[in-house]
């Protein structure tokens, strides 16, 4: 059974690459613009993966990760964090995000940060996506 990915990503253009990537590779892929919209996506469905961008309208990465964290459900989800700010590491890892890239990153370092968080690799940082 193919994994399941939650894209939350505000740039349209990339959550169009991530999702073609994310697809050629097998995963079942569901999107959201913003974190409100992951949030209400969420209340009802639980991927196996959540890759967040940090900085987006409405509510922010870093906002969602918490919410997320505080549901008994979500507990397992694995977060991987994908953002042009080197300045979220820090709030990443205390919010025991799974994974860290720093845009731009190549399609292979999505893949394997995904990988790693689901296989339980909690390094948290994948230092600037090279």
């Amino acid at each position: 059974m193919p994994y399941s990915v939650l894209l939350v990503e505000d740039d349209t253009e990339l959550r169009m690459l991530y999702r073609t990537i994310l697809e050629r590779q097998g995963y079942l892929v569901e999107e959201a613009s913003n974190g409100a919209d992951a949030l209400s996506f969420l209340m009802n469905h639980t991927p196996d993966v959540v890759v967040m961008d940090m900085l987006m309208p409405m509510l922010g990465g870093e906002a969602v990760i918490k919410r997320i964290q505080q549901m008994p459900a979500l507990q397992n989800m694995k977060i991987v964090v994908i953002t042009a700010y080197p300045r979220f590491r820090e709030s990443a890892q205390f919010s025991q995000a799974d994974q860290f890239l720093v845009k731009p990153i190549r399609p292979d370092d999505m893949l394997n940060a995904i990988q790693a968080a689901l296989d339980g690799d909690h390094q948290g940082s994948n230092g600037n996506g090279s």
